[in-house]
């Protein structure tokens, strides 16, 4: 896979779950499958569950991880072509993104909507440059208009939650199979640190 933007972007979601629960069991199920590999997790805003737990998965699977956040630990990025870049941006993301996909297998990256267009954010156009000009697989650790290791993980609790209510002995009951009966689910959550385009 060489993106995962929303898990729409993943061919078998079944098999997906199957492989989070085993490592919800035993989180070092493979701690040597991504020796020798480097992840980058790159921030262009704060993070604190997302930034440590996706480290800590990494390191179960035996992988190096470097965090860096633009505009704290370096220059912010230009995502805009043919702007003059004399202030703060002095890195467009076409050539950051290719010098990164140089040092790193894997890249997640991490950015919100800047509420200034809607339609531009909708697009997704800052997650969408980093993952076409970097050159290696992008993960995304929230994007302007989705969140799909959260929304990984609130399908892994919900599916752990309606089989505990509904045990089947086949995979037909699945939450992630639409074919099947869903369950009335309730979503809850704090309020978000940032307005959201929806």
């Amino acid at each position: 896979m060489r993106l995962f933007h929303s898990v729409h972007d993943v061919n078998n979601l079944n098999s997906l779950l199957d492989r989070a629960h085993q490592y919800r069991k035993n989180p070092l199920l493979d701690a040597q499958k991504g020796k020798g590999r480097r992840l980058g997790l790159l921030f262009l805003n704060p993070s604190l569950r997302t930034r440590i737990s996706t480290e800590v998965a990494a390191q179960n699977l035996g992988m190096e991880t470097i965090v860096y956040s633009f505009g704290s630990d370096g220059w912010s990025l230009e995502f805009e072509d043919g702007v003059v870049m004399n202030g703060s941006k002095a890195e467009h993301i076409k050539e950051a993104a290719a010098v990164l996909g140089r040092y790193f297998d894997i890249i997640g990256f991490r950015t919100f909507p800047g509420l200034k267009d809607r339609d531009e954010d909708m697009q997704d156009l800052v997650f969408r440059s980093m993952a076409k000009y970097s050159g290696v697989p992008v993960i995304s650790l929230e994007s302007a208009t989705l969140h799909p290791l959260q929304s990984l993980a609130d399908l892994l609790t919900i599916e752990t939650d309606w089989s505990t209510m509904h045990p089947s002995p086949h995979d037909q009951n699945r939450i992630s199979n639409p074919s099947t009966r869903r369950p009335k689910v309730v979503l809850h959550w704090a309020p978000h640190v940032k307005p959201l385009p929806q």
